[in-house]
């Protein structure tokens, strides 16, 4: 196989493989239970949990807000980039070209990753420890004790 060929193969199987990963770090698939869509990355679980007190609960929802909007625009520009990827491959564009396209969208992947870290650590530290322990629970029973929950929790 020639060079070139097997770079775009790369590339082409790195897009995809990078843009599932982006949908994984951050609870699937929008429209199979992932973020903002009732999955746990969505956060709608924890008004199920027994003791929340009303500060929590603001703070929860304060937290889904912004998160919700957050990822909204990393997905937006996730989806640019696979376009303006798609696009330079379908005008022939030089490995170069397609290197720094491919970068962009790791460099996005990453920050997808960060952020949903960052948003775990910040929806630990409003919780109790039992209630963390109480939401991890319900998280298993949810995915029919399969094991954990795919989202990391």
């Amino acid at each position: 196989m020639k060079r070139t060929n097997k770079i775009l193969v790369t590339v082409l199987a790195g897009s995809l493989l990078l843009g599932g990963g982006a949908a994984l770090a951050f609870g699937g698939h929008p429209g199979m239970d992932g973020c903002d869509r009732g999955g746990m990355m969505s956060l709608r679980g924890m008004p199920q949990i027994d003791n929340l007190t009303d500060a929590q609960r603001s703070q929860l929802d304060t937290l889904r807000k912004e998160q919700r909007d957050a990822m909204r625009k990393q997905m937006d520009a996730m989806s640019d980039a696979r376009d303006e990827l798609r696009t330079a491959l379908d005008k022939g564009a030089d490995t170069a070209t397609i290197r720094k396209l491919a970068e962009k969208q790791a460099a996005q992947i990453a920050n997808m990753i960060v952020a949903r870290a960052e948003m775990q650590q910040r929806l630990e530290a409003i919780l109790t420890p039992e209630q963390r322990a109480q939401f991890r629970e319900q998280a298993q029973q949810r995915f029919g004790g399969m094991g954990q929950p795919r989202h990391g929790w």
